[in-house]
């Protein structure tokens, strides 16, 4: 596992020198709508990943935002899963609040996950048995946070103005980075107590598993059941200590879906 982090590191030091040509000369257009957008900063990445994986580990596959998934599977032994630009509208219209997201699973077990903060500079990695780290120094498990003096991430446009007022009440304040994985990171370090996505696919949440197992968090879908690595769907990270209040309210009178 050692030698495989080494050679992944490696190749995240690369897209330092191939992103910023690429965004230099960003071309945009969009898929399901105009808020759904897509770059060729998104399917390069992915397309050098996939390139990458077939020259030094055929037997690997990928499951990516950006390509087919169709012969994705559950039998598969060595899965990868990768979302090359969360936040693609952040890149587009700010520049900077989005990462790479790339995970490693063995027979459907996260064993490597990382986050790449690339504005910033911050790779976070977290390896299965060895703990969480941000640019190499360790991650501690984030200290006990009641939902009182909490941070909560989720977004109010998909959620019913009751809910929403609930959770305002309830926690100490509200913040939105529009990136699954970089809203996710603060729950890592501790500075939000959870961070909530109605409708996040594989690739969103997919190195979330490995961070939350190493670091003492709670990831679960909104009913407290576990996630489905390959079918993502409604999902909380969260300070163990106000999780379960979280979900309370989001279930309370009626549900939290408009």
């Amino acid at each position: 596992m050692q030698y495989l982090d080494d050679v992944i590191c490696a190749w995240m030091t690369n897209l330092d020198n191939m992103i910023p040509p690429l965004i230099a000369d960003m071309k945009t257009s969009t898929k399901k709508n105009r808020f759904d957008l897509v770059t060729n900063v998104d399917k390069q990445i992915q397309n050098q990943f996939e390139n990458f994986l077939n020259e030094h580990f055929p037997t690997h596959y990928l499951l990516g935002e950006e390509k087919n998934n169709q012969f994705i599977h559950e039998d598969i032994e060595h899965l990868w899963i990768m979302d090359p630009i969360d936040g693609t509208a952040n890149l587009v219209k700010q520049q900077e609040d989005y990462c790479i997201i790339l995970a490693y699973f063995v027979n459907g077990e996260p064993s490597l996950s990382y986050i790449y903060d690339y504005p910033r500079g911050v790779l976070y990695k977290a390896i299965k048995g060895q703990g969480a780290f941000a640019n190499g120094q360790p991650l501690l498990e984030p200290k006990s946070l009641a939902l009182q003096d909490a941070i909560v991430s989720f977004n109010p446009q998909v959620i019913n103005i009751e809910t929403v007022q609930m959770l305002l009440a309830s926690s100490f304040s509200y913040r939105l980075i529009g990136a699954c994985g970089l809203d996710s990171i603060r729950v890592i370090k501790g500075q939000f107590g959870a961070h909530v996505n109605t409708n996040p696919k594989p690739w969103d949440i997919a190195a979330q598993f490995l961070f939350a197992e190493e670091l003492g968090l709670k990831m679960t879908n909104l009913t407290g059941q576990p996630i489905n690595h390959l079918q993502a769907g409604p999902f909380i990270i969260s300070n163990p200590s106000c999780h379960q209040e979280v979900l309370d309210i989001l279930n309370s009178h009626g549900g939290y879906q408009k």
